[in-house]
């Protein structure tokens, strides 16, 4: 293999995929890249066996071949060129030659065949949908992941596929979002299919949204696993078998108390009884509808809180208690400037969704005791 490229095309390629490769000791290959000539492209390939990514790069090639090089060594090597360096990178047998400016720097690789191959995907389903939707909606999801892998499906996110609508959902027991979009297309003729994702895979796209010019992005869903294409770059990740909660009979329909509140007056407020919380991060929420408020509180050894908002609730009074983390981070993933905020009693959940927009909600579990 024999090709001519620029560092930093180089560079921000190989940052992409370095993310899905392994620091494991024991498995030292899935610590580094798989690296291809293409036709007029470097093709790179990363994996840690639960997701792997792949993306393209132009190059000038001269002789074709491929490589499987540590992912430490090249990219610090390749952090420490200027931008607008040429590199010409040859091969001998499993050895990288790295070539800049007369200077060689000779990196050690591994056995071609003992790198993991990527899968070829037989998809079953396949959809699109318009990047600019997808990143904002997947943050708001991860919120409620479980950070426990004890139960993968909690670790997970639930997505469903129903009449070219893509609707996700995520729980860890205490917190509850669901968001659903319109799909650009949906090939299943099916009337529903469901299945779980990883949530790291989740966070990946996003990160890897950013990164790419393309404007939409495809699924492919397999039979065990599914791939997601941005432009020039793949991301391949593994599904999980297991069963989701039957989450959809604790979404509350009516309420008892229920009104809107300004987002950004609601995070302020939590912010601030955050500093007196106690141990168990409660705050306490009182809502008094003749008074038109809502009072925050929280207290500890080191002080006290008391906040005390504007509202317009209807209905009835209601004392009650949360973890204001699960609290907060719910209303922090969203944009809107008004939330829905709907209340039924001290120990059923709380639901917060966009004013006027559906399709998105979060619920918060309340917690026993005072703050």
């Amino acid at each position: 293999m024999k090709c001519i490229i620029i560092a930093d095309n180089l560079k921000k390629a190989l940052s992409i995929v370095e993310r899905a490769t392994s620091k494991d000791l024991t498995l030292p290959i899935l610590g580094s890249f798989f690296i291809a000539t293409d036709s007029g492209f470097l093709r790179i390939m990363g994996t840690n066996l639960e997701i792997g990514i792949q993306t393209t790069v132009r190059c000038t090639v001269s002789e074709q071949g491929s490589v499987v090089i540590p992912s430490k060594q090249l990219l610090s090597y390749i952090s420490t060129l200027p931008k607008d360096e040429k590199i010409i990178i040859d091969s001998s047998g499993t050895d990288v030659i790295l070539t800049v400016q007369g200077q060689e720097t000779n990196i050690k690789g591994y056995q071609q065949e003992d790198f993991p191959p990527f899968p070829i995907v037989k998809d079953l389903y396949k959809a699109s949908a318009y990047k600019k939707d997808i990143s904002q909606f997947f943050q708001r999801i991860l919120v409620s992941v479980s950070k426990s892998s004890i139960k993968q499906e909690l670790a997970s996110i639930f997505v469903v596929l129903e009449k070219e609508t893509l609707l996700v959902a995520s729980t860890d027991s205490f917190r509850l979002s669901e968001e659903s979009i319109k799909l650009q297309s949906l090939s299943t003729k099916n009337q529903r299919e469901s299945f779980l994702i990883p949530s790291r895979t989740f966070e990946e796209i996003i990160r890897l949204a950013d990164q790419s010019s393309s404007e939409n992005i495809e699924f492919l869903i397999g039979k065990g696993e599914c791939i997601f294409k941005l432009g020039d770059i793949t991301l391949y990740s593994r599904l999980i078998e297991g069963n989701f909660p039957d989450y959809k009979q604790i979404i509350p329909r009516n309420f008892k108390t229920h009104g809107t509140l300004v987002r950004q007056e609601v995070v302020t407020q939590l912010r601030r009884a955050s500093i007196f919380a106690n141990k168990l991060n409660s705050v306490s929420f009182a809502v008094n509808v003749k008074e038109k408020s809502i009072t925050i509180e929280s207290k500890n050894n080191q002080g006290a809180y008391k906040g005390i908002m504007k509202c317009e609730f209807d209905g009835d009074d209601l004392s009650t208690v949360f973890n204001f983390q699960y609290l907060l981070q719910g209303v922090e993933a969203y944009s809107e400037e008004k939330l829905f905020f709907g209340f039924n009693s001290e120990s059923q959940p709380l639901l917060i969704k966009p004013s006027g927009r559906e399709g998105s909600l979060h619920i918060v579990m309340p917690m026993k005791g005072t703050a």
